[in-house]
């Protein structure tokens, strides 16, 4: 099992723990902090709507390509008076993004990414303080959250939030071009030691022989293929052209060309998820207005895969109280690493205990696909009128295509394996998450409990997103599909009888046709006679 964050710490070098089998202490493994002496060290003292991007064929990519040269970047910041470099380069990643969709409403605000990302009063969430190194995973709970990005610019109420997001590491080249071409930048980390940095500044180059890890965030914005190899006059060189344009935050003046820098193809640490933190790109966002809402049951997105579970094919649970906000269900949101796996979302009924009911007769399929990359997952599909009551949002994976166990993300509280302090507290309920194991289905809680020795646990990573509200309220209609036929009928006789003791208060004002208080065949009846009529 891997996990998908960055263990924050001060230190220079860090000693690498893997993790195999099922750890009873939570996810316990060490990568390096993407923040560490980020300042660079000898300038410190120097002065839409909805929208998913098209992504280009692999025999569409040029040779080169800049973000920059197309007008999609805002001005190179500096990150003066703290280790923000992870936040920089994530607003930098969602500023370039919204300007290639002409989504621009003001340059970012990094700060309020890093005060978000602090531990809360009551102790949940990055065991930081404002101003701490920390981790480009911060940012995507943040941006999936729906919780930023936010315009310096505090008196404009436009607000958008990503739906997808796209996990990349170094051995996806051509997926990282892709993504540049279609979103506009990644957000990467990488080794900023300065035995790779050229006698100019301007490019950058180290191998696997260096020891000290000095963790640094850039935004990626462009490539060229026969960016020479010369070029790079450190301690070490390429043995082949090509390199990565990236967007820094030391301000103008530290590297010439404008506060950009080329890296190396070939370079050992950047995007190596090994080591650093996961890169990623905004696969697809939208404008949030008035009328949407976001159901989550954490803020903080995926800390850690569940794959507890050796399983090819499992179903993942989150419960939501649907008796608020909007009832048109429109997408359903998760998040995993299972690539290539199929997929299907349900909507599911819960029982009077108050957990997902096992009778899948009772479940209404929304959207199937296939895992196309790892990170956010967005299945959009025709609108689903939800009752005003509490269900739950299912994701089945099927990962018997790549004949491996399947995961999805889970928000997990995370302990460093020597020092065992916690550095991220998850915002786990009971009731918010069930997984169905050994034929019954069981609170997420419960099973951490159970199997895994843990009385911490975690959430599910899986959101749903309502747009607007509607008026369920139509005599007759007692599915909720807006129309009514024989199935309404059906459903009034299947509860008569007992078989549909879970009819939500809509379906009950509906079934009652006759208005008299009652629900009984005479209901059924006249529904039937009004069928055949029209």
């Amino acid at each position: 099992m891997k996990k998908i964050i960055v263990l924050f710490t001060t230190i220079l070098i860090i000693c690498m723990v893997s993790v195999s089998g099922i750890s009873a202490n939570a996810a316990e493994v060490k990568k390096y902090d993407t923040a560490v002496n980020e300042i660079a060290p000898d300038t410190q003292n120097d002065a839409s709507s909805e929208s998913s991007q098209v992504e280009p064929e692999d025999d569409e990519l040029p040779s080169s390509y800049s973000s920059a040269d197309l007008g999609y970047t805002t001005s190179v910041k500096n990150q003066t008076g703290g280790n923000l470099c992870w936040a920089y380069s994530s607003v930098s990643t969602f500023e370039t993004l919204m300007l290639k969709n002409g989504s621009f409403f003001g340059d970012l605000s990094p700060n309020a990414i890093d005060l978000w990302g602090c531990r809360t009063d009551d102790g949940e969430g990055w065991q930081r303080s404002a101003g701490d190194s920390g981790y480009t995973s911060i940012s995507v709970g943040y941006f999936t959250s729906w919780s930023g990005p936010v315009a310096k610019n505090a008196e404009t109420d436009v607000q958008y939030g990503a739906t997808g997001i796209r996990f990349l590491n170094k051995s996806d080249r051509t997926d990282i071009k892709k993504s540049i071409m279609k979103s506009g930048a990644v957000t990467a980390n990488y080794n900023n030691n300065s035995l790779g940095r050229s006698v100019d500044r301007n490019a950058f180059f180290i191998t696997d022989s260096i020891g000290v890890i000095s963790g640094h965030s850039i935004s990626i914005v462009g490539w060229d293929d026969n960016y020479s190899k010369d070029n790079f006059t450190g301690n070490y060189q390429p043995e082949n052209d090509g390199a990565w344009l990236c967007k820094n935050s030391w301000g103008e003046g530290y590297n010439t060309i404008d506060g950009y820098l080329w890296i190396s193809y070939e370079d050992h640490f950047l995007l190596n998820s090994e080591i650093f933190d996961e890169g990623f790109s905004v696969e697809s966002f939208q404008k949030i207005t008035e009328d949407d809402h976001l159901y989550q049951n954490e803020i903080y997105g995926a800390t850690y895969e569940f794959e507890y579970v050796n399983k090819i094919k499992q179903t993942y649970f989150n419960v939501f109280d649907f008796s608020q906000n909007g009832n048109k269900l429109d997408k359903v949101i998760f998040e995993t690493n299972s690539q290539g796996a199929s997929y299907k979302t349900y909507y599911v009924p819960l029982n009077p205990s108050g957990a997902p009911v096992k009778d899948r007769s009772q479940w209404t399929e929304l959207s199937e696909g296939v895992v196309d990359y790892r990170g956010y997952i967005c299945s959009d599909f025709e609108d689903y009128i939800v009752p005003k009551a509490k269900a739950a949002i299912a994701v089945e994976l099927d990962n018997s295509a790549n004949d491996r166990r399947c995961g999805i993300g889970v928000s997990e509280w995370l302990r460093d394996p020597d020092t065992q302090i916690i550095f991220f507290r998850d915002q786990c309920k009971e009731g918010n998450s069930f997984i169905e194991y050994n034929n019954e289905m069981l609170d997420l809680r419960d099973y951490f409990l159970t199997y895994n020795h843990d009385d911490i646990g975690g959430t599910f990573v899986i959101k749903a997103i309502t747009n607007f509200t509607t008026d369920t309220t139509h005599k007759g209609d007692v599915n909720l599909d807006e129309t009514v036929d024989i199935n309404d009928v059906t459903l009034i006789q299947l509860h008569l009888v007992g078989l549909r003791e879970d009819l939500y208060a809509d379906q009950l004002t509906n079934a009652d046709y006759n208005n008299d208080g009652k629900i009984n065949i005479n209901d059924a009846t006249q529904i039937q006679l009004n069928i055949a009529k029209n």
